[in-house]
């Protein structure tokens, strides 16, 4: 079941890495303090990595600290119910194509013959696979797989934390609205993507996840969103990436008027002039930057 929380996560940084950010610029900080706008406390808002190797896993006390002292931890998904086995198992069908559409109906026999090589190297079996969304077949396919599975997660670990001390936990959306923003990728357009990672081999996973884990790190905000660019642009950016940060506003704003909450959001969605930091700080809050890393 872990396999399927690092799949939507793996297709969450694949879309990531699919969007262009704007070139504005914000201070180096994975934490920042909300305030001001009518607050009676202050808030928090952590920028996580879902997946990153153990080895460079690290949550430092001050972060902590401010997790202790918030009355609620509420993460992208509400962690209840993205762990939760039927929630899981409810997936499964909304991970496959409609009328019974197969990946060889997307592509050129040529590049078909290509993603079935890629299935067989990955040891998956075909027939069933063949009609899982090009999407997720991406994450499935992605040598980061693997990887990933024994990785460490910010956003379990947050979750993990909370329940243990009794904090309060939520989420912004649920797996429904996040697999709808998938779903606003046609599915010709997945599949062409799809082609691309398996023709881009080495070269692709050589500066990807690696890259991504750097730029976190470092604190980068504007590198990380920088790293995140493919190399094509489409129309679905709104629907992936800007349209769920506005979204998320109306809420963080409700929930910080009773409570004193930590938020724990992807650092993608902290970057940019649409990014979640200037947004706030455009309905009033003032913002400041808390350094994670030493």
């Amino acid at each position: 079941m872990k396999r399927i929380l690092v799949l939507l996560w793996l297709c969450t940084a694949f879309l990531s890495r699919a969007t262009a950010q704007s070139t504005d610029t914000l201070a180096h900080a994975l934490l920042w303090e909300i305030s001001g706008n009518g607050l009676k406390q202050s808030s928090y808002l952590f920028g996580t990595i879902h997946m990153i190797p153990k080895d460079q896993y690290d949550l430092p006390d001050h972060v902590l600290a401010r997790l202790a002292q918030s009355d609620r931890l509420v993460l992208e998904l509400d962690m209840d119910k993205a762990t939760n086995v039927f929630s899981q198992l409810g997936l499964i069908p909304k991970m496959l194509m409609p009328d019974g559409i197969r990946i060889g109906d997307l592509v050129s026999s040529e590049d078909y013959q290509l993603v079935q090589e890629a299935i067989q190297k990955a040891g998956l079996p075909n027939g069933m696979i063949e009609r899982v969304k090009p999407l997720f077949l991406s994450a499935l396919l992605d040598p980061e797989m693997g990887k990933a599975a024994e990785a460490e997660s910010y956003d379990l670990n947050l979750y993990r934390l909370a329940t243990g001390n009794g904090i309060r936990h939520s989420g912004l959306e649920s797996i429904k609205e996040q697999m709808a923003a998938f779903d606003a990728i046609s599915l010709e357009d997945q599949a062409q993507m799809l082609v691309d990672q398996l023709k881009g081999g080495d070269e692709t996973d050589e500066g990807g996840f690696s890259d991504l884990v750097a730029a976190y790190k470092s604190e980068d905000l504007n590198q990380l969103a920088a790293s995140m660019e493919a190399e094509a642009e489409g129309d679905f950016l709104d629907v992936l990436l800007y349209d769920r940060n506005q979204k998320w506003i109306p809420l963080m704003a409700k929930m910080m008027k009773k409570e004193r909450v930590f938020f724990g959001v992807g650092a993608g969605h902290l970057a940019g002039a649409k990014g979640v930091v200037r947004l706030l700080e455009a309905e009033g809050y003032i913002l400041k930057p808390v350094p994670v890393f030493p």
